[in-house]
């Protein structure tokens, strides 16, 4: 997918418009536990394309799974590992004070990003992530949508 930084920023922040980003993300790892064990290890290690993921990569990205060897790990320790700092993250984030919400950094290729849209911006990625690996683990045919909680 081909898609400009203001493109992505748009789709992923649609992903996430009208839900709470905390909440999705603690639920994040819980919902990849559930998808992982309707795969086999081999399915998961599967690529559904050859420029595409496969779930295991899908687990975490580029830089990460290129220097964590995704592809050769098992995806339980994968997302255990994904757990543990997502858990940690979140307990900083929800200490923040409103003030703090609204710091700032400068992100590499999107700018000056708040906290608070960042936080967004994580879970909307963790959305996307959900819908890839729901369409790679569902049956064939079966069409894939990802439901609201």
């Amino acid at each position: 997918m081909n898609e400009t930084i203001q493109q992505y920023v748009e789709r992923i922040q649609g992903k996430i418009a009208g839900r709470d980003p905390l909440r999705t993300q603690c639920e994040t790892a819980k919902r990849l536990s559930g998808l992982l064990k309707r795969g086999t290890p081999a399915k998961l290690k599967k690529r559904p394309a050859p420029e595409k993921w496969s779930v295991v990569e899908i687990l975490d990205q580029d830089a990460w799974a290129a220097a964590g060897q995704y592809a050769k790990r098992k995806p339980r320790q994968s997302l255990e590992q994904f757990r543990i700092l997502r858990e940690a993250n979140l307990g900083l984030l929800k200490s923040l004070s409103p003030e703090q919400w609204k710091l700032f950094g400068v992100h590499a290729e999107r700018g000056e990003e708040s906290i608070e849209r960042l936080t967004q911006m994580i879970a909307g990625h963790d959305l996307n992530h959900l819908e890839q690996i729901e369409s790679i683990l569902a049956p064939k045919g079966h069409a894939v949508t990802l439901r609201r909680r």
